[in-house]
């Protein structure tokens, strides 16, 4: 297990850790009925909460924001050469994968939020061909606009009300994130809130993800924009560029 501290990427500060050190912290906050909001952070995020208060500010309450990117994982070292034996990133599908092996293990319950019917109903059965006694206690498909506070209240009463121990959400970055914080204060139960961006897509089918050699090399974006360019044009090769130029001067202004 590696967990080397937090440390300051543009505004917020990204944990820098394994899959094995979040695993041990959801077992530990289930056990001890508590709440923790975990996110796989992308750069283009923590762009935007650059010029963003109010996301600076939410990604602040986070209990880890863990590097879902190589990207933002390089930027440790890059910035903090003292930091050692980071292997890995913490990358959303995989983390979920992880979590959701964890929860068969120990019947905990989870709950899929976001995305579309179809990519749920395709979700379940891959997860259920992967682990087959996993218990998904609840789902419920985006609408993709803002709930209203009727919906919302329906919804923290579901999930309140769910057997669910663990509530993974796939709304897109930063909504995902911004949606994760409010729940996480509407609901009253003991959850581990994880946003994990495009992990139903890939996990489900829906999407083909980047062979693991493209990921491990840091062009997995380079991928997914070819893949969906109208899309992904302004998040890999605007904010990309953005992010870029913001760790240099954050590494030119550094001081110990």
């Amino acid at each position: 297990m590696v967990y080397k501290g937090k440390y300051k990427i543009i505004d917020n500060l990204i944990t820098a850790c394994d899959y094995e050190f979040v695993l041990s912290e959801i077992s530990r906050t289930i056990k001890n009925k508590s709440k923790l909001l975990i996110s796989p952070i992308a750069s283009h995020t923590l762009v935007k909460a650059h010029y963003d208060k109010n996301l600076k500010n939410i990604l602040d309450k986070f209990d880890y924001l863990v590097p879902d990117s190589q990207w933002v994982r390089w930027s440790i070292p890059f910035l903090y050469g003292k930091v050692k034996g980071l292997k890995d990133r913490v990358y959303g599908p995989d983390l979920m994968l992880k979590a959701c092996k964890l929860a068969e293990k120990m019947n905990y319950g989870i709950y899929l939020y976001g995305n579309t019917k179809s990519v749920l109903n395709k979700l379940k059965e891959k997860l259920r061909n992967i682990y087959p006694t996993i218990k998904i206690a609840g789902e419920e498909s985006s609408k993709f606009r803002e709930l209203t506070e009727n919906e919302l209240t329906k919804l923290t009463n579901k999930i309140d009300k769910s057997k669910s121990n663990i509530i993974f959400i796939s709304l897109g970055s930063p909504k995902q994130e911004i949606f994760s914080y409010i729940l996480s204060k509407l609901v009253k139960k003991p959850l581990i809130i994880v946003p994990v961006g495009a992990a139903f897509n890939f996990l489900s089918g829906s999407k083909v993800q980047a062979p693991k050699y493209i990921q491990s090399a840091g062009f997995e974006w380079l991928f997914r924009l070819l893949s969906d360019p109208g899309r992904l044009f302004l998040r890999y090769l605007f904010y990309g560029f953005v992010f870029g130029i913001l760790i240099v001067s954050q590494k030119v202004n550094y001081k110990e």
